[in-house]
């Protein structure tokens, strides 16, 4: 009976741990570089990005923070992404104040991937700028891509980070 117990225990731990890897994944400083695009119909732009992620293991929080440079302009960028222990859901804040502000995301934590959707609307055209976002993770890479929320067959993003 103890034997069935510790195995119970321990495949529970186990499973939460990797649940949580992919966030915990993303901790570092990051550098990447790709492409990007503000709404369905706007050019693909290009741009360099770098950011800082820090992963609290006891609240299973990511914090990021950085920077990001399209032609003529530099964003900030910053979110928090909050795993729930044992569940693969996450929740949390995506912020852009240079451009869409602030905006709530809900998404799910899996093998190698965080992903996550909003929907918001940009303050000084109107238009709306939802998108589903994913994060491939890896040991020294990191990728983000997303697609319009309206048609996902349209891609907004590509962007490819290392250490």
């Amino acid at each position: 009976m103890l034997l069935s117990e510790i195995t119970i225990i321990s495949a529970v731990a186990l499973a939460s741990a990797a649940m949580a890897e992919p966030l915990a994944g993303m901790e570092g400083t990051w550098r990447g570089s790709g492409w990007a695009k503000e709404t369905q119909q706007s050019p693909q732009e290009t741009v360099r990005c770098q950011i800082k992620n820090s992963y609290d293991s006891a609240g299973l929080t990511l914090t990021l923070s950085g920077q990001c440079v399209v032609p003529g302009r530099r964003l900030t960028i910053s979110g928090t992404l909050t795993g729930f222990d044992g569940m693969e859901r996450i929740t949390g804040r995506w912020s852009n104040p240079d451009g869409i502000g602030s905006t709530r995301v809900v998404g799910v934590q899996l093998d190698d991937i965080v992903a996550f959707k909003f929907n918001m609307t940009d303050p000084t055209t109107g238009r709306n700028l939802g998108q589903n976002v994913e994060w491939r993770v890896s040991e020294e890479a990191l990728r983000l891509r997303s697609t319009d929320r309206s048609d996902p067959t349209i891609m907004m993003s590509d962007i490819s980070f290392t250490r």
